[in-house]
């Protein structure tokens, strides 16, 4: 142990260590600590949903939304431009539920379509105060998705921040993404639980409508085609005002991408919005990267030398240990225990990813969105 102490590269591999385990502990920890939010809210809800030639998953999914154990609500779906046979599901539909709501958006050549301007429209369309967003490829995980959504609201919260997973499917690029959306959710809910609330993802997210028209919605970034909801979240969160919802009943599952060039694709838009963000979010989020990169480096790099490359095991090993620990009970709640020992491996498979995918956004930034 002296010897492996002596070694001028044991002490710079102990700190990386410990702010490793730091990350581990103090910011991903919270989202599996949490607890159920006890609050109950009596008010109408709108439920929110943009939809482009969704009709399959309309059929699948739409009965689960409409169905939900709540006093009253609506669903209004914004059909955009579809082209598929989504207007006759939804004609369907609207003969057996009262509660919903459609809203059409035809193609005009003046407009320069996205999602923010389908959710704007269909903000715009719904008649109660405080609404609740989601994706046409979404699932609720029970029915009683809306009631534990919105009990937030009874504590004069105005946004309240879900969890948004997919579906388990064979293969492995969806172990990799669902693993990632772990991760990535274990962050911004720390961060947001230490009252730094930064992101949230639209595919289960609720907020008042007073507040998106009084901070005029998406206007800052309209013009881009990502960042209706960690845009929208860095602009108008603060530390009062958000909630963290986390529980077997709250979370949605949407369906993934499953292949390697639509997860790139899907990617390379997400992180386009991060050079939008709060300076000191920016600072953060740098810092969190740069401290996991090191670490990992660092210590296969230390792998190589003699003196210090049984240290560097027992680092690695710990910090794959606590990673499972630490995710474990958020996991479970989520039904994916499955991902356990994949947290570990997409920790270091995103250092990469991330920034090739970035580098893809810069040679394909011209192109839109075909879907949401």
């Amino acid at each position: 142990m002296e010897q492996i102490a002596a070694s001028p590269l044991f002490w710079p591999l102990f700190g990386f260590f410990l702010l490793k385990m730091g990350i581990l502990l103090f910011i991903n920890l919270r989202l599996s600590l949490m607890k159920p939010c006890n609050g109950v809210f009596k008010k109408a809800i709108s439920i929110i949903i943009c939809a482009r030639n969704e009709s399959d998953n309309l059929q699948k999914f739409l009965p689960d939304i409409l169905n939900q154990d709540y006093p009253e609500f609506e669903v209004v779906v914004v059909n955009d431009r579809s082209s598929d046979g989504t207007e006759d599901i939804l004609r369907a539909f609207e003969l057996k539920h009262s509660n919903l709501k459609v809203t059409l958006i035809q193609e005009n050549n003046k407009f320069n379509f996205n999602k923010k301007f389908a959710l704007t429209i269909g903000i715009k369309a719904a008649s109660n105060d405080h609404i609740l967003l989601t994706d046409a490829d979404c699932k609720p995980i029970s029915n009683q998705w809306l009631k534990n959504m919105v009990a937030p609201f009874e504590k004069g919260k105005f946004i309240v921040v879900g969890y948004g997973g997919y579906l388990k499917e064979a293969g492995f690029v969806n172990k990799m993404i669902r693993a990632e959306t772990h991760l990535i959710a274990q962050q911004y809910f720390g961060l947001g639980l230490l009252n730094i609330p930064y992101m949230a993802v639209g595919r289960n997210m609720a907020y008042n409508k007073n507040l998106f028209f009084k901070n005029k919605g998406f206007s800052s970034h309209q013009h881009l085609n990502s960042g209706d909801d960690d845009l929208f979240m860095n602009e108008n969160a603060t530390r009062g005002n958000t909630a963290f919802v986390f529980d077997s009943n709250s979370f949605t599952s949407s369906i993934s991408k499953n292949t390697w060039r639509d997860y790139l694709e899907q990617k390379r838009r997400h992180l386009t919005t991060g050079i939008r963000y709060k300076p000191s979010t920016q600072f953060f989020l740098f810092f969190a990267t740069l401290i996991n990169l090191t670490f990992y480096l660092f210590s296969f790099f230390c792998l190589f030398f003699y003196s210090v490359n049984l240290a560097a095991v027992v680092a690695l090993l710990l910090v794959f240990l606590t990673s499972m620990v630490v995710s474990f009970k958020g996991l479970k709640t989520t039904n994916s225990l499955d991902l356990l020992p994949w947290i570990f491996i997409s920790d270091i498979f995103i250092l990469l990813f991330h920034p090739f995918a970035l580098c893809y956004n810069y040679l394909q930034s011209g192109s839109l969105w075909k879907n949401y």
